[in-house]
């Protein structure tokens, strides 16, 4: 490089490779000094920008280490806690699986008692089979011969409500079924402890997820111990019921021949069942009409026969009406004593008159079919001071 002082220029020479000429390039000195200056501050951006963007980069990635740090902290307190719960769930499992066979053993335990019960059912059933002919007999005289086993039942069944069930069953006749509630009962508890029967339920799937299982296996504790209070009530009602049914059995016959007595006693003065059928088709009180279908009161009772059958004076007395009205069809009314009255609608034939004298039994008239009537049958009716009330309570069939 040579300087020309005299236009302060400044001449540089280009050597290039061998072969090919030298090049001069002519620059003012100003422009010469300031292209170094300008490189230089190109070169000290540069390395500052650097500086800056991976600082920047080393802050972030710091950053994201010390939250993949802190997440791993979280899993591993997470996988901890869920060690533990599983430790606990295999516990609460265990005893569970242990509740589940006690409450099985209960089951078991319910299932021979009923058996034991059933079978007094049975027994008891198969002696009112045999003394069928004997009532036939004895109610038409007036005197009852219901076991003596039935009030029994019926008395420890007040005392005990819990076991209404059996006692239902033992004032039942032969036909009904045998203990339904018990089996109901029963069978919601082993549908609940045993997934080997398929339940009769339906309804669409509509996922359900727990996050929680130690709270469900709390509520199948819960249950557990519900089901199982549940078998110990029973049991205890079921020993009950067998020991009082066991001790009624024993004493059958000198109950059998109190009640007998007392029945006699207190239908010594009663009234006699009005006609030979005993097949009532209308009781007394609200009832659907037979004709409207709607709600309406029936004041007597309707028993059930063919036209031309006898009908009795069910008490002495005086007849104070033998006629023929509308609805009440041929009707015949007797007064008795303490100020009662009986009265017989729908008849085929009147064979007493108003101002007759009957006795208890005889013949006042015939079963028919007259007045507002759907078929064969006697409207029987009492009135106690001119009000009706139940026959039933005067006089069974």
């Amino acid at each position: 490089m040579k300087t020309q002082p005299k236009d302060n220029r400044i001449t540089l020479l280009v050597v290039r490779e061998a072969g090919r000429p030298v090049r001069q390039l002519q620059l003012s000195r100003p422009l010469a000094l300031a292209l170094p200056a300008a490189a230089a501050l190109s070169i000290s951006s540069l390395v500052t920008s650097m500086h800056i963007h991976s600082s920047r980069s080393i802050a972030e990635l710091e950053a994201e280490a010390a939250s993949l740090s802190l997440a791993n902290l979280r899993m591993e307190v997470k996988v901890a806690d869920k060690d533990q719960t599983l430790q606990q769930l295999r516990s609460q499992v265990t005893e569970l699986s242990e509740e589940a066979e006690v409450i099985k053993d209960k089951l078991k335990s319910v299932s021979e008692l009923e058996a034991q019960l059933q079978s007094l059912i049975d027994t008891e059933e198969n002696a009112d089979s045999d003394s069928d002919s004997v009532k036939d007999s004895a109610s038409i005289s007036g005197i009852s011969t219901e076991p003596a086993s039935a009030s029994a039942f019926a008395a420890y069944t007040a005392a005990a409500p819990s076991i209404s069930y059996s006692a239902a069953r033992l004032q039942s006749s032969p036909a009904v079924s045998s203990l339904p509630a018990v089996r109901f009962r029963l069978g919601a508890i082993s549908g609940a402890i045993s997934s080997t029967v398929t339940p009769q339920v339906g309804g669409e799937y509509i996922a359900v997820y727990q996050d929680d299982p130690l709270g469900m296996v709390q509520e199948a504790r819960d249950d557990y111990a519900e089901i199982r209070s549940l078998l110990d009530e029973m049991l205890t009602s079921l020993s009950a019921t067998i020991t009082e049914a066991k001790e009624v059995q024993h004493a059958e016959a000198q109950l059998q021949a109190k009640q007998a007595l007392a029945e006699k006693a207190r239908l010594a003065p009663a009234v006699l069942w009005p006609t030979q059928s005993k097949v009532i088709t209308s009781s007394f009180g609200y009832r659907s009409d037979p004709f409207k279908g709607v709600s309406a009161y029936h004041s007597g009772i309707d028993i059930a026969g063919s036209i031309g059958d006898p009908v009795y004076a069910a008490m002495d007395g005086e007849v104070t009406a033998s006629d023929q009205m509308g609805a009440r069809g041929k009707y015949i009314i007797i007064k008795h004593a303490s100020g009662l009255e009986t009265w017989y609608m729908h008849l085929n034939s009147m064979e007493v008159s108003a101002g007759d004298k009957v006795s208890k039994g005889e013949q006042i008239g015939t079963l028919g079919n007259t007045g507002r009537s759907t078929g064969p049958h006697l409207h029987f009716q009492v009135l106690k001071q001119n009000t009706a009330v139940n026959p039933l309570g005067y006089v069974k069939p």
